[in-house]
């Protein structure tokens, strides 16, 4: 197994977004820009939104969205399984699912920006992310989400293939029950999740990969069936995609 920590500084620095006290959830949830924060160690916020009440009458309405990369450009071999992992903090009265990102300007080159809020693949304001959305990771739902160990997500196969065939995987969690699903809240309430980001000393508690490359070449050479082959003129099986050609 190998492991893959998520970026504690540089421009793949991990963090939150967040937009606050607007007007409506349709203001609040598919707004194109926030306010991004990559200098926390943990936050009660990794996930989650709210609505309060207003004042004069009425009510707000906040999201809060967090994004990391992994350095994926050392994997060439397929990926036989993987396991998302998040280490929860303080509260879990929310939802978190994991989704593919196109923060970091989509390649992990830039800064995470206040107009990356909505840097999700498939996004589409107004409506629910089911069915649009490329997710790489579940949702774990309220009270399931640890806040003293770690929350794992059992990596979805289009995670496992752009972990092989990208640089770099970039991650957005959000809430899963509203903001996912675009359902407005009927009740003023706070929903939110927490979690320790890389900024967090040492790496016993950052966000992380855990990673099995495949084994075995996946067809036959010479009649040798790919599950009972290691290597192929000394290269392991599992970083070998075609041999002449196949």
């Amino acid at each position: 197994m190998s492991t893959l920590y998520s970026a504690s500084s540089g421009a793949t620095d991990d963090g939150r977004i967040y937009i606050t006290s607007q007007s409506s959830w349709a203001n609040a949830r598919d707004a194109t820009s926030g306010t991004a924060n990559t200098a926390s160690a943990y936050n009660s916020y990794f996930t989650g939104i709210a609505r309060n009440p207003a004042r004069g009458g009425g009510s707000v309405y906040s999201i809060y969205r967090s994004f990391m990369a992994f350095d994926t450009s050392g994997i060439t071999g397929t990926v036989g399984s993987a396991i998302l992992s998040i280490r929860g903090y303080n509260s879990n009265d929310g939802s978190v699912i994991a989704v593919k990102s196109n923060a970091y300007g989509g390649d992990g080159g830039t800064s995470l920006a206040n107009g990356d809020l909505d840097a999700i693949a498939g996004w589409s304001a107004g409506s629910s992310l089911a069915g649009s959305a490329t997710v790489y990771g579940s949702q774990i739902l309220t009270s399931s989400w640890s806040t003293s160990g770690y929350n794992h997500f059992t990596a979805t196969s289009d995670l496992l293939t752009d972990m092989k065939n990208q640089n770099v995987v970039i991650i957005c969690f959000m809430d899963y029950t509203n903001d996912f699903l675009n359902s407005a809240p009927t009740s003023n309430v706070r929903l939110n999740c927490g979690a320790f980001y890389a900024e967090q000393s040492g790496t016993a508690s950052d966000p992380k990969i855990i990673y099995t490359l495949a084994a075995g070449y996946a067809n036959s050479v010479n009649g040798v069936a790919g599950p009972n082959i290691s290597k192929i003129n000394g290269v392991v099986a599992a970083s070998i995609d075609k041999v002449n050609g196949i």
